[in-house]
């Protein structure tokens, strides 16, 4: 009896399932293999059965997962055309929806600037009248004080007007009794002075005469005395 041939049955199924048989047709055709291979009755005719018999099989198996392929890749492009269509449709829908919100915002925008403008410059006239109010009163206050000052001013100056004119005629009356006392003692200081004077060149005059004489005298004397 023949020795039973090594078989990866494990493989021999993957190979078969990844070429489009179900996991149940590769099991039994890898069981199939096995059994043959085990009781040593492959022939080649029976090789040949199984390779036209597995080729049917992949050939089936193919046309059958190209057939699933085309209609999944139409249903898929089918489904596609529809969600594109429904995306544009929404888009559409919420363009459309969008621009209405964007002109209801725009309108109520314009209405509440327009309102608050009106309020604005309600408020700004409001504030101009109070203002000037303000001013006006202000104006009379300050006014009123600055004439208030003024008198206070004018009364203040008219005293000091007086103080002054009493002291300038109180200082001119000490100033003429100083200047009449300064030139009766300067009159009286020239009549000394002068008194003085006499008596300083009467004193001259009796103290030179003498020592002129005297001098003429020796004078005469030399010349004499020189010839």
């Amino acid at each position: 009896m023949a020795t039973a041939a090594a078989f990866d049955t494990y493989r021999f199924i993957q190979n078969l399932m990844k070429s489009g048989f179900t996991e149940q047709q590769a099991e039994t055709l890898a069981y199939e293999q096995v059994n043959l291979l085990n009781s040593n009755l492959t022939t080649t005719q029976d090789l040949e059965v199984l390779r036209l018999a597995t080729a049917a099989k992949i050939t089936e198996s193919q046309a059958a997962t190209d057939a699933k392929l085309e209609e999944l890749r139409l249903a898929t492009a089918k489904d596609i055309a529809e969600a594109w269509a429904a995306a544009e449709a929404k888009i559409a829908e919420c363009r459309a929806a969008t621009e209405a919100k964007i002109e209801e915002l725009r309108r109520a925008t314009a209405k509440d600037i327009a309102e608050s403008q009106a309020a604005t410059a309600a408020k700004i006239e409001e504030m101009r009248l109070a203002t000037s109010k303000e001013i006006a009163e202000s104006r009379a206050a300050m006014e009123a004080k600055i004439a208030e000052a003024q008198a206070i001013t004018d009364a203040k100056l008219a005293e000091f007007r007086i103080a002054t004119e009493a002291r300038t005629a109180a200082i001119q009356a000490d100033l003429e009794k100083y200047r009449i006392s300064t030139e009766a003692k300067i009159e009286e200081l020239r009549h000394s002075t002068e008194a003085k004077v006499q008596s300083a060149k009467y004193d001259l005059v009796k103290w030179i005469y003498p020592a002129l004489v005297a001098q003429l005298g020796l004078y005469i004397a030399l010349t004499k005395l020189l010839e």
